[in-house]
């Protein structure tokens, strides 16, 4: 039987609820992150962590220190997994908002990063959606390869491999874009 503990406000929670949202709410912000990172829909990262809340509670029996997983990993996996089965019910993406960008010290600076993020998120939303997740969780979920690869349950090298095609595919993505930019600024200087 669970014990009930009695919060601010006078609403009663089991304590294996209140422990609960003691493990999960350090982690909640890099959650929707990663959720909205791979969705690009705010209300879809919303359900995919939301879902990944409930799974997780109906599962936490299953969590298991001992494994050498953390439960930031875990939580992860699974929301990883649910803003996947999202993605794959969804099948297109929207485009990521330029203001969620961030800024460099100098305005021509910041324009030029701003134009380099963009044409890498242009880049990315592009990939498969087994890269896009790898890159992701990599670089804006600062994970490890052996946390990735744990969470995506694949071998390490497969981790490894699908970041270095992803950075091939954003390198090629942006030679075009760069070389596409090119074509109009000669075609504006032809016009002059």
């Amino acid at each position: 039987m669970s014990e009930h503990v009695f919060r601010p406000g006078g609403v009663q929670m089991d304590k294996d609820k209140l422990d609960f949202e003691h493990l999960v709410q350090p982690h909640l912000n890099t959650a929707f992150r990663t959720a909205f990172l791979l969705i690009h829909d705010y209300h879809l990262a919303q359900d995919a962590v939301q879902e990944a809340l409930w799974e997780a509670y109906q599962s936490l029996y299953r969590f298991d220190v001992r494994k050498g997983t953390s439960f930031r990993a875990w939580f992860m996996k699974i929301v990883t997994h649910r803003a996947l089965n999202l993605i794959r019910r969804k099948k297109s993406t929207t485009e990521l908002n330029a203001d969620f960008m961030g800024t460099g010290p100098s305005p021509l600076e910041s324009i030029l990063q701003q134009e380099t993020e963009q044409q890498v998120w242009r880049a990315i939303q592009t990939m498969k959606p087994v890269h896009r997740s790898t890159v992701i969780l990599y670089y804006y979920g600062d994970f490890s390869i052996a946390e990735i690869a744990k969470m995506l349950g694949v071998f390490e090298g497969t981790v490894k491999s699908r970041l270095h095609k992803a950075r091939k595919l954003i390198g090629e993505k942006m030679k075009v874009e760069e070389a596409a930019l090119g074509d109009v600024e000669m075609g504006v200087i032809a016009n002059d």
